[in-house]
């Protein structure tokens, strides 16, 4: 990954918008697109989706947004055309690969971003720039909890608290009875000790501190928001339970006995993309005051370097492994 000039993106349809970035959320996918364990975005691609910034123009058929107009660029877009679109699931577009910001689309770690206007959405005055770069991925986090099935009487256990875990954490504990967090590193399990009744690390997770966490039963939610902790989830739910694997990671398999599946009663709910996934978040970001906090990291584009260091644990000059010191890194456009 490195800092170069490209060419500047100018409009091509009449319905295309042209945005001016502030800034971008670092997502895990892209940690997993450096570390090889997510096979998108091949080379020359401008990575980047979870960006937010200001309308500077806008084409002739486009009347949803204006110049001035600040906003968050939904980066999960599709064909529209296909049998699945047809059908409103956008989601599972035939040619999803073909249609995603900073994967296979030019992405926002960018001075500027032109794209349709019906994939931007309206920033509510008097949200900072730093909680909008939250609504992506607030959306996906509260349509995985949303999928599960989560009960007010129910227990959650979320794998992971980098910022997706953390989200999927400040929401469990607004839905259900107890939210339970994992994470290896103080910084980040501080953190979530902040939001979840529980912060654990990982090697506290036993038999034991499950039953007595829950009354002997298990956990009726386990959210894997690492992506390479399937086995662990398994092992922590209980029966009628869910568990919803959320991170990705290409290169991680996992071995389940179906029977085990049908005598418990357990589902494995992989279905968790939402087709609007931004719309519900900008309503119910109100609720999360924690949001706020929870940009730890900023830094100008030339510093990118340093944002990924942070979060992703590893020095992407030397490939060295460092201390993770950040819960969520933006970088400014």
């Amino acid at each position: 990954m490195e800092l170069t000039d490209v060419e500047e993106p100018a409009l091509r349809r009449p319905d295309d918008v042209k945005v001016r970035i502030a800034m971008t959320g670092i997502c895990g996918t892209d940690h997993k697109i450096l570390a090889g364990k997510l096979d998108v975005a091949g080379k020359g691609t401008v990575l980047g989706h979870e960006g937010v910034g200001t309308v500077v123009e806008t084409g002739d058929a486009v009347t949803r947004v204006k110049p001035g107009d600040r906003v968050v660029i939904n980066p999960t877009q599709s064909c529209g055309t296909c049998r699945n679109c047809r059908l409103g699931a956008y989601c599972y577009c035939l040619h999803f690969d073909d249609h995603q910001v900073g994967f296979t689309l030019a992405g926002t770690f960018a001075e500027y971003y032109v794209g349709t206007a019906q994939y931007l959405y309206p920033i509510p005055d008097g949200m900072s720039w730093q909680v909008a770069s939250l609504i992506e991925p607030l959306g996906c986090s509260l349509n995985s909890v949303l999928k599960s099935g989560l009960q007010p009487h129910e227990t959650v256990l979320v794998i992971g608290s980098g910022a997706i875990g953390l989200l999927c954490q400040s929401i469990a504990r607004r839905l259900g009875r107890l939210t339970v967090a994992t994470e290896p590193n103080a910084f980040r399990r501080a953190f979530a000790a902040g939001i979840a009744h529980h912060a654990l690390h990982p090697d506290e997770l036993t038999p034991e501190t499950i039953a007595r966490l829950t009354d002997g039963k298990g956990f009726d939610v386990v959210i894997d928001a690492v992506g390479n902790q399937l086995t662990t989830a398994m092992d922590a739910v209980a029966k009628g339970g869910r568990v919803v694997p959320m991170g990705y990671d290409d290169t991680y398999r996992a071995e389940i006995a179906p029977t085990r599946l049908i005598d418990a009663g357990l589902s494995i709910v992989a279905a968790v993309p939402l087709h609007d996934a931004i719309g519900p978040a900008l309503d119910f970001s109100a609720r999360l005051p924690e949001l706020a906090r929870m940009v730890t990291t900023e830094v100008d584009m030339a510093d990118f370097r340093d944002a990924f260091e942070s979060t992703m644990g590893i020095d992407p000059r030397t490939g060295r492994k460092v201390e993770i010191t950040s819960v969520k890194a933006v970088i400014r456009s």
